[in-house]
C-alpha cells in the first residue's frame, strides 16, 4: 500500500508545477501580444505620452492637442528589425499650417518634450501636400524622402501607414480604405540608426489612430 503522506506530496507537487506552467505560458502569450499589437496597444496600458492630449475610445486613440510633435510612445516595443502599423485618420488640421502631418515614430530613442526632441525616424501624411513624408529627427529635422500620394486624403479618411524598418532599410506604405492603390516608399539610411521604441505623432494637426500593431519582420 502506497504512503498517503507521500501520494499527497506527489499531488501537491504536481499541481504547483502545473500552476507555474499555467502563468508562464499566460505571461509569454502576453509579451507576444504586446509585440505584435493586440489588446495591448489599442488600450492606453503600456503608451508614455511626449506632450499632447492623448485619449482613448471605442478602440481609437485621439490627440486632441494642437502641438508641435506631441507623441505617445509605446513602453515594450524596443528593437531593432521591426514594424509599426495603425490607421490614420485626421480629425482636424490648422489652415494657418500649411505642413500639419501624423503619423508613426519607430527606432526612437530619447524622447522629450519639444519638437522634434528625440532620435528616431517619422514617417507621416500630409494631407496638404497630399505627400508621404519619411524623416529622421537628431533634435533637429533631417526630411530623407517623400511621395505623393496615389489616392488623396482628407479629413476624416482614415488611411493604412505602416513603417518597417531592417538594417538600414526603411519601407513606408501607405493603404486607403477600399480598393484603391497604396503608396509605397523606400529609402536606405547609410549611417541608421539601430534600435529603439515605436510610437504614434503629430505635428500640427488633431489626429486618431487605431488598429496598432508592432511586430517584428
Amino acid at each position: 500500500m502506497r504512503n498517503p503522506t507521500k501520494l499527497l506530496r506527489t499531488v501537491v507537487v504536481a499541481a504547483a508545477l502545473t500552476i507555474a506552467l499555467v502563468a508562464a505560458s499566460l505571461y509569454i502569450a502576453r509579451r507576444g501580444s504586446n509585440r505584435e499589437g493586440g489588446d495591448h496597444y489599442n488600450s492606453m496600458q503600456g503608451w508614455r505620452p511626449i506632450s499632447g492630449n492623448w485619449s482613448r475610445r471605442a478602440g481609437v486613440i485621439f490627440n486632441r492637442n494642437y502641438g508641435r510633435g506631441d507623441m505617445l510612445i509605446a513602453q515594450h516595443s524596443r528593437g531593432a528589425d521591426y514594424r509599426i502599423a495603425a490607421d490614420v485618420r485626421f480629425d482636424l488640421l490648422f489652415p494657418e499650417t500649411e505642413y500639419g502631418d501624423a503619423g508613426l515614430v519607430i527606432r526612437t530613442t530619447d524622447p522629450e518634450q519639444g519638437v522634434d526632441s528625440y532620435q528616431g525616424y517619422y514617417a507621416g501624411i500630409r494631407p496638404n501636400q497630399q505627400t508621404i513624408v519619411l524623416g529622421r529627427a537628431s533634435y533637429d529635422w533631417h526630411e530623407l524622402r517623400t511621395e505623393t500620394l496615389l489616392t488623396p486624403i482628407a479629413v476624416g479618411n482614415w488611411y493604412r501607414l505602416e513603417l518597417t524598418v531592417k538594417g538600414c532599410k526603411l519601407t513606408v506604405i501607405a493603404t486607403p480604405e477600399g480598393d484603391r492603390p497604396p503608396t509605397r516608399m523606400e529609402y536606405t539610411d547609410d549611417s541608421c540608426l539601430t534600435e529603439g521604441v515605436a510610437g504614434l505623432r503629430s505635428f500640427y494637426a488633431q489626429a486618431s489612430w487605431r488598429n496598432v500593431q508592432i511586430a517584428r519582420n
